[in-house]
């Protein structure tokens, strides 16, 4: 079964790239049951990385743009950046908590509170998240831009451990690792 996935992969690696394919967003596919394997051969756009899949080695997905550039790309960072928000879970009722015994334990520092913009800005000039992955106060600087993350555009409200929270004018929001945006959009631009 290996080898009849891995020569399947590659044959489809061997096949001429067709860039005249109808470009799609790879949020198309990565929900998809068949993913990773449904993008070989598929002319995809990475977070404004347009290009032909030509292969897929265990979870690097190589892309190669119309200029003849390869360039990888992980599978599950891709399904997490581009895929929908994970569902919550529900947690179940908690019992009356028993206070008829007591300890002498130190009372626990309450978290910082939240910094969140209620009302976010849409009328500001919209920034490509790769201008901004390469500031040394990155990710701070993004907090209240008007932001373009791979076609999604919107402001981001909210800076939670290293993630990005971006509501668009719609009222849709997404979450986004920081870490990741700069490793997807801080390579230099050609």
């Amino acid at each position: 079964m290996q080898d009849e996935e891995t020569s399947a992969r590659e044959s489809a690696a061997t096949a001429e790239p067709n860039f005249n394919a109808p470009l799609t967003d790879i949020a198309n596919f990565v929900s998809r049951p068949d993913y990773p394997d449904c993008l070989l051969g598929e002319h995809v756009d990475i977070g404004g990385y347009a290009g032909v899949v030509v292969a897929i080695v265990k979870h690097s997905i190589k892309v190669r743009s119309s200029e003849g550039v390869t360039r990888s790309f992980n599978s599950f960072g891709l399904r997490r950046i581009h895929g929908p928000p994970p569902l919550m879970p529900l947690t179940p009722p908690t019992a009356p908590a028993d206070h008829s015994t007591t300890r002498d334990e130190p009372a626990k520092p309450s978290a910082s509170p939240r910094e969140i913009i209620e009302k976010p800005n849409f009328e500001q000039p919209i920034l490509a998240i790769a201008d901004l992955v390469h500031r040394p106060d990155y990710p701070e600087c993004a907090f209240g831009q008007h932001v373009d993350i791979g076609g999604y555009v919107g402001v981001v409200v909210e800076i939670i451990n290293q993630s990005l929270k971006v509501r668009s004018q719609q009222g849709t929001s997404r979450n986004y690792n920081a870490l990741v945006l700069r490793n997807l959009h801080g390579q230099p631009r050609s």
